[in-house]
């Protein structure tokens, strides 16, 4: 059963896994590292369950990424604004900051699972749309992915 990907790190949506994120494992919110890809679209991971806190940061970061995302996609904004980008948006550092911290300290008590990335069936009827425009593309937005984990 596929689950929901709430954010990532990491990712060009070509040929690598995402190297770390937040997804659901059996609907529990879940952060993921990579440990060693097994194919384009299936790796073994490292999850641990995380806290109603930190996932409300990682929604908020995902949000103002998303928000970036889509105005870059349309043109209205270079890439040199990045929100990770120094003076860009503070807000954005800090969550980034926060959520590695705490992700690093619960690593220890993760455990290993294999996960199979793919894109989700939203994203893929959202981006049909666009097919053969020429970027920008405005409504268009960087990948939404699903996993579906497998016992390691």
């Amino acid at each position: 059963m596929s689950e929901q990907v709430y954010s990532y790190f990491d990712y060009n949506g070509e040929t690598d896994l995402p190297e770390e994120g937040v997804a659901d494992f059996r609907g529990v919110p879940h952060y993921f590292w990579l440990r060693k890809d097994l194919d384009a679209r299936r790796g073994l991971f490292d999850i641990v369950p995380i806290d109603d806190a930190l996932l409300r940061r990682v929604v908020e970061f995902q949000s103002i990424f998303h928000a970036w995302d889509v105005d870059y996609h349309a043109g209205r904004v270079a890439l040199e604004t990045h929100p990770m980008r120094p003076g860009m948006n503070d807000r954005f550092v800090t969550l980034h900051r926060e959520i590695c911290d705490a992700a690093l300290a619960l690593r220890e008590k993760a455990f290993s699972q294999t996960g199979v990335f793919s894109l989700a069936p939203s994203w893929v009827k959202h981006s049909r749309q666009f097919e053969g425009r020429r970027w920008p593309v405005p409504g268009l937005y960087s990948f939404i992915l699903e996993v579906t984990w497998v016992t390691a």
